[in-house]
C-alpha cells in the first residue's frame, strides 16, 4: 500500500512495510517527497504481530503540518485493522 498526500505545496507518502529491522513484523512509514525523492522516515508505526494495542510509534525530530499527521494516523488504524482481521481465527479454527 502506498498512500500519497500532499499539504501546504509539500508532498508526503504513507508506505506498509515489512520491518525486519526492529521487529521482524509489519510497519507503516511516512515520509516527505523532496524534488521527486523519498526523504528519509519521518513517523514510522510497528504493528505487533500477536494483537491489536501493541502498536509503537516511532518518531523523528520533524514538524509535521496536522492534516498529514491526521491523516497518517487515520491509515494506522485502518493497518491495524486489517492485521488483527487476517490474525484473528476464523470459525473452523476455534472449534
Amino acid at each position: 500500500m502506498m498512500v500519497p498526500l500532499e499539504y501546504g505545496g509539500r508532498r508526503f507518502q504513507v508506505m506498509a512495510y515489512h520491518d525486519a529491522m526492529r521487529h521482524d513484523g509489519r510497519a507503516l512509514e511516512l515520509a516527505e517527497l523532496i524534488d521527486g525523492e523519498l526523504g528519509p522516515a519521518l513517523v514510522t508505526i510497528t504493528f505487533a504481530n500477536e494483537s491489536a494495542g501493541g502498536a509503537e510509534v516511532l518518531l523523528t525530530n520533524s514538524g509535521l503540518p496536522l492534516p498529514i499527521l491526521r491523516t497518517f494516523m487515520e491509515e494506522a488504524v485502518q493497518e491495524e485493522h486489517r492485521i488483527c482481521e487476517v490474525s484473528l481465527p476464523g470459525p473452523a479454527e476455534t472449534e
